[in-house]
């Protein structure tokens, strides 16, 4: 789910300020789709580093 909200706001940040050049707060956007991307990816790498123990 964090993915597609970070992409959104990458996405919409991307249309303010290339498109329809808009300053602004538009950089709020930027920074919090980034920092979203990042907390999910390390989130995938946590969750996949750690070994499930076996049972034999």
């Amino acid at each position: 789910m964090l993915w597609i909200l970070g992409v959104a706001l990458i996405a919409f940040w991307f249309v303010l300020k290339v498109i329809l050049h808009k300053g602004g707060f538009s950089h709020i956007l930027l920074l919090t789709g980034i920092s979203l991307l990042i907390i999910q990816f390390a989130a995938y790498r946590r969750a996949n580093n750690q070994k499930i123990p076996s049972r034999r």
